[in-house]
């Protein structure tokens, strides 16, 4: 373990469950990088023995750490609601927005808001920006129903336009994938909205040049970030978007019900808030305005903050580097075998931790009843559509033995 990490593990002690420290022992005793460490943060998670759980795109387990330090914090709640108990929480709430700033590349504490999800996030975008009818709202065809579907509520309500960008599958290039947004704007084009790495098919935007774009017709930008957030190593200041959104409970191995919605400063006084109630003011400092809901479940809120430590911990950049492993190394093993038809781009630089593949004279939906009980394989499927197809998505608790594995049983059923 380097210095930075063995820093962080004292910066922390004292508090912590002993299961944190036993994991600082375990992995300082592994090299970095090799099998051997990843066997360990394997063991983290209480996972089903025998379960090949490839669906991080969806939702991901809490490690046991962060298991323990939600529950910890669930019984001194439950053991003392006082208004004076509860305090506390107040101190790590506003330690989480700093933890996320830093995470997000070191953005303003002012501009995080605490949510409960991606689908809040995006929401407080939809319905807090002022339009008028005819003013043109730019997506993508493959972005999450959260930045379509709501967008097309409010599109019917306000009279507004949706112009929807189509997604090659799999796409050639970055070129292509830009050009195809490039081509939905007009003069009238008030916002762009689009998925850094889709579900549906794990094609990754080229989001720096998409924020080049965007700033040239003077758009607000907003980037779901759904499928990056706790997969890749976020840069926000880099990508020239507005606002992004993200969920705890899918590669950050948070819990559910806890997000964060990042809004650049200089749009908040164009944003409206969604909820309005007790605790809301108008001179709440920067994006807290966004976050006022009424009673929060506030062990909740250290549970997302021990999920950050626990990324933190491994780092961002190895998280990312193992995710490359691992998706590289199904998508070389599927591509062989006869009747695979990928979905999914096979250069990292097009994709992520999403791989989507369709097994040509087979019915999808039956292959993924029998992945899961057959050989306990838990997935994702698109049963119909251009998108069909079935979804591996492996994270930071997968092997390498797992994806060989996964692999062997789809060449089996093919």
């Amino acid at each position: 373990m380097d210095a930075s990490r063995r820093s962080f593990f004292r910066n922390l002690a004292g508090a912590l469950p002993a299961s944190w420290l036993a994991m600082q022992s375990k992995l300082a005793a592994a090299t970095a990088g090799t099998e051997d460490y990843w066997r360990v943060v394997k063991k983290q998670f209480p996972l089903s023995e025998g379960l090949i759980y490839l669906n991080a795109a969806n939702v991901c387990p809490a490690s046991r750490p962060v298991l323990d330090r939600h529950q910890e914090f669930m019984r001194d709640f439950q053991m003392d609601p006082s208004f004076q108990n509860r305090l506390k929480y107040d101190k790590h709430q506003e330690s989480l927005r700093a933890k996320l700033a830093k995470h997000l590349g070191g953005v303003d504490v002012d501009e995080i808001a605490i949510t409960r999800n991606t689908s809040e996030g995006a929401n407080i975008v939809v319905n807090g920006i002022d339009l008028k009818a005819g003013d043109e709202i730019a997506i993508t065809t493959h972005n999450h129903p959260s930045s379509n579907d709501s967008w097309k509520v409010r599109a019917r309500r306000d009279k507004l336009v949706i112009k929807e960008a189509p997604v090659p599958i799999p796409p050639r290039s970055k070129q292509e994938l830009l050009d195809s947004v490039a081509a939905q704007i007009t003069p009238k084009t008030r916002v762009l909205i689009v998925t850094h790495l889709t579900s549906t098919t794990g094609n990754r935007y080229p989001i720096k040049e998409i924020g080049e774009l965007a700033r040239k017709h003077n758009l607000w930008f907003h980037l779901d970030g759904a499928q990056t957030f706790g997969a890749f190593d976020i840069k926000l200041r880099d990508y020239g978007c507005d606002s992004f959104a993200g969920s705890a409970h899918k590669w950050f191995m948070g819990p559910l019900e806890a997000g964060v919605l990042w809004v650049r400063k200089e749009r908040h006084p164009e944003l409206w808030p969604s909820i309005v109630t007790a605790g809301w003011a108008d001179n709440l400092k920067g994006a807290r305005k966004f976050e006022v809901y009424g009673q929060r479940d506030n062990p909740r809120i250290v549970a997302f903050e021990a999920a950050v430590d626990f990324i933190d911990m491994i780092g961002m950049p190895a998280v990312e580097a193992r995710l490359q492993q691992l998706s590289t190394r199904l998508k070389e093993q599927l591509v062989s075998v006869p009747g695979v038809k990928m979905k999914t781009p096979m250069d990292w630089k097009l994709s992520g931790g999403v791989v989507k593949f369709q097994v040509a004279g087979k019915n999808t939906t039956e292959l993924y009843n029998a992945l899961y009980a057959n050989h306990r394989v838990a997935l994702a499927q698109t049963p119909s559509g251009e998108s069909e197809g079935l979804r591996f998505s492996p994270h930071i608790y997968n092997s390498m033995e797992e994806m060989d594995q996964a692999a062997r049983i789809i060449r089996g059923m093919a």
